[in-house]
């Protein structure tokens, strides 16, 4: 079983994700947070195998959230799932330690792949992302 935690702070967006990915068995949802700081937080103590950030948020940001948690609990594979992709955001997440960056208009499947593949090593980064 894959543990998940999702920190997003869009209500609605982290419900919608954690729904679908409830609908995989391989997947368990661990955990939620609605900022970087209770993020952080949260994948400190329940140690996840992986977790979906967003990157853009109040009481720190994805960035800052990674960089406290792979000082912490560097095995965690961060995968940002942001809407944004340019350079200003793509460089400093990956600095930070996110295993791979996804945008949010991926499907959920594809999501879903991108956990599974984390878990074996192998990060996923958005063609769109950085050109």
């Amino acid at each position: 079983m894959i543990r998940v935690i999702v920190v997003d702070d869009h209500d609605i967006v982290r419900k919608g994700i954690i729904a679908y990915l409830q609908t995989d068995q391989e997947i368990n949802v661990v955990g939620q947070a609605s900022s970087g700081n209770e993020g952080a937080d949260l994948i400190i103590k329940e140690k996840p195998d992986v977790v979906l950030m967003d990157l853009i948020m109040e009481n720190g940001n994805g960035i800052e959230a990674t960089q406290r948690v792979m000082e912490n609990y560097p095995e965690c594979k961060i995968i940002i799932l942001t809407s944004y992709y340019d350079d200003e955001q793509v460089f400093p997440a990956i600095e930070a330690g996110a295993f791979s960056y996804m945008l949010k208009t991926s499907s959920g499947d594809e999501i879903i792949t991108a956990i599974k593949k984390s878990i074996q090593g192998e990060n996923v980064i958005e063609p769109k992302v950085g050109k």
